[in-house]
C-alpha cells in the first residue's frame, strides 16, 4: 500500500466503494428477477392444473376420450409446456399429450388439491383432482341437511413445464446484468480517472520539482495552473525555488571569487606576486620530467639576499617587506617571458633559465648579481646597500628528482655567502662532503637536546575575540637553545627533524606536556584547551595514534580538550592518512585543526574531508588586512565559509591593536600573537595564568 502513488490511491478510493456498491446493486437486482421468474413459472404451473382440472370433469365422467386428448393437446401448445396427462379414478392414463417425464408412481398419487408434484433441474410438474361437481338437484335429494358431503375426486390433471426457457430468460437477466455493471464501471472508471489526474497531477508536478531541485536544478518551476490549496503550494514553491536559486548563485559567485583568490594564493607569495615555493617545485618537477624525456636541458639560480636582516632590524618588517618587493621587480625586469621567477621563502629567490646553460647561464647570474649590489634601499632617511649571493646549478638528464636539484642549488648559494657573499658560485647536482656533513650536524643536534632536554617549549596564548572562552586556550610550540647559537624555531627545527625521522619524537614532547598540563589543570578545576602542532611524519605514523591513546588512558583524560594542528600541504600530501588519523582522533574525543588554511586552492574540500574544529588562517590572508580590499574581502568570504560550518577560525602573528580590531569586525573568533600575549615558557605560563587564576 505504501508502494502506491497519489494518482493509484485516488483511483481505488473513488473505484473500489462504487465497484462493491454497483456490484451489490446489480447482484441484488439479478437475483430478484431470477427468483420471480420462477416464481412466475409455478403460478403459471398452478393456474393451467387448476383451469384443467374442471375441464376435465364431463370427459371422464362421459368417457369421452376424444376430447381429453384434444384438451391435452390445446395444453401442450402453451408456452413452456412439455406435456399433459390426464388419468382417471383408478390412476389409469386416458388421455396424454407431450414428452411425459412423471413416473407411474407419480401418476398414480393421490392429490386432494393443486400443487407441485416434482421438480428436477431441466423440468417442472403440478398436478389438481378433478372433482364431481354437486348440482342444485342432487342437493334437492339429499336426505341429510346437517353436513354437505365432500366432492368426489374422479381422476387428475398433471402438467409438466419446460424450465430451459426460463433457464434463458435467466441466463438473459444475468448477461444484462453484467453488462449493466461493466457498463457502470467503465463510466466510473472515467470519471475517477479524470478526478485523479485532476487531484493527482498538480501534486506529481510539485514531487518531480522537488526531486528537480534535490538533484541540483535550480532552475525547477511548475506552472501555476491551479486554484485553492494546490495553487497556494505551487507559488509557494515557485517562490521558494527563485529564492533558493538566488542564494544559491550569491554563495556561488561568493564561493568562486574566493576560489580564485585562493588559486592565486595557492600559487604566489602574497608579499611579492612571485610564484611561490609550492608553485615553483611544481613547475621544477615539469621542466625535469621534459629534461628526461629528450628536452632542453635549464639551468636553476637560487639568489639569497646579502643584508636582508640588517634592514629588517633597523627598520622593522614593513621595510624588509618592501625590499622583498622591489627586489623581485628589479629581478624580474631582467628576465625573459620564458624564464621563471620565484620566492622561496623569507629572502630566497629562485629563478628557472628554460633553454640556457653553460656560459649563457653563468652571464646572467652575474648580471642578477651586479644588479643586486648596485641597487640601494631607501627607508625613510636611511640608505642601504643589498646584494645578492648566487648559486647556479645545471639539470640535465642525469638528475633523477628535484630534490637532488634543491639541494645542490642550496649548497651553491651557501658557498657563495661563506666566499664573502654577492658573487656567483656554480655547482653540479650533487651530495656534497659538506652537505653530509650538515646533515650528521643537524642530526645529532636534534638527538642531543631530546637527551639533554633542551628543548623549551613554548605557550602562544590565544584571546576570544567574539565571546568569552571560558577557559584558557593555548598553543603550544617550541624552540631549540643552544650555547652559542642563535635560537632555532619549531618549524625550522621539524624541518630539519623529518629528513633524519626525529619529527615524531619532538611531537611527543608536545603531547606529553599538553596532557600533563590538562590533567592537572583538571585536578585543580581549571579549564585548560591545548592545541598541539602536529608533524608530517606524526600524521602518517599509527604509532603516533596509540602514543596519544596510551598517554589520555594513563592520566584518565577524555581528550576533549585537546585538538591536533596539521598543515595543509600534510594534508595535501598524506590524504588517506590524514582522514584516518582525523577519524581515529575523533574517536577518542579529540578535535582536529588546519593550520595555514586558506593559503591553497583546495582548502574548501580540506573542511569536508576532515571536518575540522579549528582553522589557523594563512599569514597571507592577513597581512596586508589595512590597506588591501581583495584581502579584506578574501578573508571575510573564508570566514563566512567556516562559520557557516561551526569551525573555529584563529588569525595568529596578530602584532598591532589596529589589525586586531578589524579582525574582531570582521567576526574572526581567535586570535594570537603579540597584540594578545609574547611567547614564553609552557612552565612559566600554565603556573601564572592557569596554576594561579580563579
Amino acid at each position: 500500500m505504501n508502494r502506491l502513488t497519489l494518482r493509484h490511491r485516488l483511483l481505488l478510493l473513488t473505484l473500489l466503494p462504487s465497484t462493491l456498491i454497483a456490484i451489490a446493486l446489480v447482484a441484488y437486482f439479478t437475483f430478484s428477477g431470477i427468483k420471480t421468474l420462477e416464481g412466475e413459472l409455478r403460478l403459471k404451473g398452478m393456474a393451467t392444473v387448476r383451469y384443467l382440472a374442471p375441464i376435465s370433469e364431463y370427459g371422464i365422467i362421459a368417457g369421452q376420450v376424444e376430447g381429453l386428448h384434444g384438451l391435452a393437446q390445446a395444453t401442450v401448445q402453451e408456452s413452456g409446456v412439455k406435456a399433459a396427462i390426464v388419468v382417471n379414478q383408478k390412476g389409469r392414463t386416458i388421455a396424454v399429450s407431450g414428452r411425459v417425464s412423471l413416473a407411474a408412481d407419480e401418476l398414480r398419487q393421490n392429490l386432494s388439491e393443486a400443487r407441485q408434484v416434482a421438480e428436477t433441474e431441466h423440468w417442472i410438474a403440478f398436478g389438481a383432482p378433478v372433482k364431481r361437481s354437486m348440482s342444485d338437484t342432487d342437493q334437492l335429494f339429499e336426505t341429510n341437511t346437517s353436513k354437505p358431503a365432500a366432492p368426489e375426486i374422479i381422476g387428475h390433471v398433471f402438467v409438466e413445464f419446460d424450465k430451459t426457457e426460463l433457464a434463458n430468460k435467466q441466463r438473459q437477466l444475468l448477461q444484462r446484468g453484467l453488462v449493466i455493471v461493466l457498463f457502470g464501471l467503465l463510466v466510473l472508471a472515467a470519471l475517477a480517472i479524470a478526478m485523479a489526474d485532476n487531484l493527482a497531477k498538480p501534486v506529481m508536478r510539485l514531487v518531480e520539482a522537488v526531486r528537480g531541485m534535490s538533484s541540483g536544478r535550480l532552475d525547477t518551476r511548475v506552472p501555476t495552473s491551479s486554484s485553492g490549496e494546490l495553487g497556494i503550494l505551487e507559488n509557494g514553491f515557485n517562490e521558494m525555488a527563485t529564492r533558493m536559486e538566488e542564494v544559491h548563485h550569491s554563495m556561488q559567485a561568493r564561493i568562486e571569487e574566493a576560489t580564485a583568490q585562493l588559486a592565486f594564493q595557492a600559487r604566489h607569495d602574497a608579499l611579492t606576486g612571485l610564484l611561490n615555493r609550492r608553485e615553483f617545485e611544481h613547475r621544477l618537477e615539469k621542466a625535469l620530467a621534459s629534461v628526461q624525456a629528450g628536452g632542453d636541458e635549464f639551468a636553476i639560480l637560487f639568489l639569497d639576499l646579502d643584508r636582508f636582516k640588517q634592514v629588517n632590524d633597523t627598520c622593522g618588517y614593513l621595510a624588509g617587506d618592501e625590499l622583498l618587493r622591489q627586489m623581485s621587480l628589479l629581478f624580474q625586469g631582467r628576465l625573459r617571458e620564458e624564464d621563471t621567477l620565484a620566492r622561496l621563502g623569507g629572502d630566497e629567490f629562485s629563478i628557472m633559465l628554460a633553454n640556457c646553460t653553460g656560459t649563457r647561464a653563468m652571464q646572467v647570474a652575474e648580471d642578477i648579481c651586479g644588479l643586486a649590489a648596485a641597487y640601494r634601499f631607501i627607508w625613510q632617511d636611511k640608505v642601504f646597500a643589498i646584494g645578492a649571493s648566487v648559486g647556479i646549478t645545471t639539470v640535465n638528464r642525469k638528475v633523477r628528482n628535484i630534490n637532488e636539484i634543491l639541494a645542490a642549488g642550496d649548497a651553491a648559494c651557501h658557498r657563495a655567502k661563506e666566499s664573502g657573499r654577492n658573487r656567483v658560485v656554480e655547482q653540479e647536482v650533487t651530495f656534497s662532503q659538506e652537505r653530509r656533513h650538515e646533515a650528521s650536524n643537524w642530526a645529532s643536534r636534534i638527538a642531543s637536546a631530546l637527551s639533554e632536554d633542551r628543548l623549551l617549549i613554548e605557550a602562544v596564548p590565544l584571546r576570544a575575540l567574539q565571546h568569552a572562552s571560558g577557559g584558557h586556550i593555548v598553543e603550544l610550540t617550541a624552540r631549540l637553545n643552544e650555547p652559542g647559537q642563535p635560537p632555532v624555531t619549531l618549524a625550522a627545527l621539524i624541518d630539519a627533524a623529518e629528513r633524519y625521522d626525529l619529527a615524531p619524537a619532538i611531537d611527543r614532547r608536545l603531547i606529553d606536556t599538553a596532557i600533563a598540563a590538562q590533567a592537572r589543570a583538571k585536578r585543580r578545576h581549571r579549564n585548560l584547551h591545548c592545541l598541539v602542532p602536529l608533524s608530517r611524519g606524526s600524521i602518517g605514523s599509527r604509532e603516533t595514534i596509540d602514543y596519544i591513546a596510551r598517554s589520555l588512558a594513563s592520566q584518565n583524560m577524555s581528550g576533549n580538550k585537546l585538538c591536533f594542528v596539521f598543515s595543509e600541504d600534510i594534508l595535501t600530501h598524506l590524504t588517506s592518512q590524514a582522514m584516518e588519523f582525523s577519524r581515529q582522533m575523533r574517536t577518542l574525543g579529540c578535535q582536529i585543526g588546519l593550520d595555514d588554511f586558506g593559503g591553497g586552492l583546495s582548502s574548501f574540500s580540506h573542511l569536508r574531508s576532515i571536518t575540522p574544529s579549528h582553522v589557523k588562517l594563512s599569514r597571507s590572508l592577513t597581512r596586508d588586512l589595512g590597506g588591501n580590499r581583495a584581502s579584506t574581502a578574501l578573508l571575510r568570504a573564508v570566514q563566512e565559509i567556516t562559520a557557516d560550518q561551526h569551525i573555529h577560525s584563529i588569525a595568529e602573528d596578530i602584532d598591532d591593536l589596529e589589525t586586531l580590531e578589524q579582525l574582531k569586525d570582521l567576526g574572526i573568533d581567535y586570535a594570537q600573537g603579540k597584540a594578545i600575549a609574547p611567547n614564553e615558557p609552557f612552565e612559566v605560563w600554565f603556573e601564572g595564568a592557569v596554576m594561579r587564576s580563579g
